[in-house]
């Protein structure tokens, strides 16, 4: 994801604590919420709604697909039992009927074949998945965000909780994302004036660096 510069920068002035979430130990100071910290999760709020756009957009193109090849495959099984029983030993100018519904049952193993392979039930289940976890990152932010800074819980807890939550989610979802849902994420969001897109959809942006301002707490 974007901002990862700036998310590691600030992340890494937390308190002096071993950091188990990460797997290593860093040096950190206590962090106070200021605009920055505030535009750094805005953007990161952005990014979580367009994740679970695309991972809903993802699931229900891969449970239509899966839905489709369940619907053919019984189709396909009905009329191979059908033929069975009306074809028997009958043929037309020398054509045995059994072979054209023989056929029938190549078709099925074939529509077998696909849907193993494919995948399209699991996927679309693992997109349900990661559509619900984004849900529940962009909800977080949200709510954290929304209300006066003094009711807000300790900022650099926050920060880290949340960059964990991330980066769970990130890892090998992102990859599983079709690159025409990519393409339309990009086309559906990409000229909204300041809204973070994604850089997987193929934006890319200078990196965001701390500028101090004047910051109020009430």
């Amino acid at each position: 994801m974007g901002d990862s510069t700036q998310s590691d920068s600030l992340i890494s002035a937390i308190g002096k604590t071993n950091n188990k979430d990460d797997g290593d130990s860093i040096t950190q100071v206590s962090m106070t919420w200021d605009p920055s910290v505030e535009q750094l999760l805005a953007r990161w709020c952005d990014e979580a709604k367009c994740f679970e756009w695309m991972h809903v957009e993802s699931f229900n193109y891969y449970d239509g697909m899966s839905r489709i090849l369940a619907i053919s495959t019984n189709i396909l099984t009905a009329i191979g039992g059908v033929s069975n029983m009306v074809a028997g030993g009958y043929s037309i100018n020398g054509f045995q009927l059994a072979w054209a519904f023989g056929g029938v049952s190549v078709l099925i193993s074939i529509a077998n074949m696909l849907q193993e392979k494919l995948a399209y039930a699991s996927k679309s289940v693992e997109h349900d998945q990661h559509a619900i976890q984004w849900g529940r990152i962009k909800r977080k932010i949200e709510e954290e965000i929304s209300v006066p800074p003094a009711s807000r819980r300790e900022c650099s807890t926050f920060l880290k909780y949340i960059r964990h939550d991330i980066n769970t989610v990130s890892s090998g979802g992102n990859s599983m994302i079709p690159k025409f849902i990519l393409k339309k994420c990009i086309d559906k969001f990409g000229k909204l004036d300041d809204f973070e897109v994604p850089e997987i959809c193929g934006k890319m942006e200078h990196t965001h660096i701390y500028i101090r301002a004047p910051y109020s707490a009430s």
